[in-house]
């Protein structure tokens, strides 16, 4: 493959894709590799981020691989199809592991964060020395537990919040368990 760089690289980080060729190649490992379908947008967003590709060529890579039938979108929803699967089998370590592993990892989260928000919620609530973020964890509707805690700045809090979301489950647990033991 051609290791040219040929994708505008602005938002792109040391290590990340800067030829069009890996971005389509990554976006498609990552529609093959997760269990649930991935969304169009999750798609992009997991490229981006840990600045792994540009948006706009995310974007139009997402678009390409559509278009040229590699995948194939219904209702927002990604699926790879047998002609973008063999492709990928020739084309997949033109991409680096890490750069695979990293952008797998953020779809899966993105994925889990979509599936716990019916599940959960978080309220920031500003307060004179800081933020009061709080956690909700629901059941069929009804609170199973609330907990809240102490953010400095507002970037902490959405940071509590972004890392609760992803699994609120583990939250959970761990508070049920240390407090039955």
């Amino acid at each position: 493959m051609d290791n040219e760089f040929n994708a505008f690289d602005a938002g792109v980080s040391l290590g990340g894709l800067r030829n069009k060729t890996q971005i389509r190649i990554l976006i498609a490992f990552l529609v093959k590799s997760v269990k649930d379908p991935l969304s169009e947008s999750m798609a992009i967003e997991a490229v981006q981020a840990h600045g792994l590709a540009n948006y706009f060529e995310a974007t139009q890579a997402l678009d390409e691989l559509i278009d040229n039938g590699s995948l194939v979108s219904s209702e927002s929803l990604l699926y790879i199809t047998p002609k973008g699967a063999a492709s990928l089998d020739e084309l997949e370590s033109d991409v680096p592991p890490t750069v695979r592993e990293t952008a797998l990892s953020d779809a899966l989260n993105l994925q889990l964060a979509e599936k716990n928000k019916g599940s959960s919620k978080v309220d920031i609530v500003e307060r004179e020395d800081g933020y009061d973020v709080t956690f909700i964890i629901l059941n069929k509707g009804t609170p199973l537990m609330k907990l809240t805690v102490y953010a400095a700045d507002f970037d902490q809090a959405d940071e509590l919040k972004r890392n609760f979301l992803k699994n609120p489950e583990r939250v959970y647990s761990t508070v049920v368990a240390t407090l039955y033991v």
